[in-house]
């Protein structure tokens, strides 16, 4: 009798959602001759999205910050998972800030990878989340959990010099428009940075934002 030679597993359909171009081109050099991978790009959340309902990947590996959007890739997780996506999702991402790392775990990501991993870690990272468990750094996820701990003091955020420089505007009341002709940038700009802002401080609205401003300058010291 003749055995049945079975036949080969077709390749893991990876959906890149990352605004640079190099990125989708960095994960199927990396992951050539270690896993059998069909990479699909997209540079944009509204790209990625169309690239999800279009060519059904099995995973989706979304970058954080794309152009000025600090956390649309946060933002995208929310929308997948709310239309009822199931594919693990990992997010690739420089920012190495707990805080901001519980955010996209708290959107519906399965897993972190920073993008300046070992490639083996890079690779370990994917075929976790891929068979359907999730995957945090060690020194991350005790950062984590060190958030979580009753009365536990989160660590203060590090902000850019723009990042203060609104953040000092908010704490003074003025409004996004009037940020934007002070700073000669765009509203959009402005209404970027401030939700960032929020993520990395925590406020629930704009309101809370004004507060929690306020006091990060006190605690800071930093005059307004």
């Amino acid at each position: 009798m003749t055995a049945t030679v079975p036949s080969p597993a077709p390749p893991l359909r990876v959906l890149i959602v990352d605004d640079h171009p190099v990125v989708a081109e960095g994960w199927e050099w990396i992951t050539r001759g270690r896993l059998d991978c069909e990479v699909i790009a997209a540079a944009t959340p509204s790209q990625g999205w169309r690239a999800w309902r279009r060519q059904a990947p099995d995973v989706i590996v979304v970058d954080l910050t794309m152009g000025e959007a600090r956390l649309a890739g946060a933002r995208l997780i929310e929308r997948l998972r709310a239309a009822g996506a199931n594919q693990p999702i990992l997010v690739f991402t420089m920012h190495r800030s707990p805080i901001i790392a519980r955010r996209a775990l708290q959107a519906g990501c399965n897993g972190i990878i920073m993008k300046d991993s070992p490639s083996d870690d890079i690779c370990e990272a994917l075929r976790e989340v891929a068979r359907g468990g999730d995957y945090v750094p060690a020194d991350l996820a005790r950062r984590i959990a060190l958030l979580e701990r009753p009365g536990a003091t989160p660590p203060r955020p590090r902000l850019t010099p723009r990042e203060l420089d609104i953040l000092r505007a908010i704490a003074e009341g003025l409004s996004y428009r009037e940020i934007a002709e002070r700073a000669n940038i765009s509203y959009k700009t402005v209404s970027n940075v401030s939700q960032t802002l929020k993520d990395k401080l925590s406020a629930q609205s704009f309101a809370d934002l004004v507060v929690k401003a306020i006091r990060h300058l006190e605690e800071t010291r930093d005059g307004i």
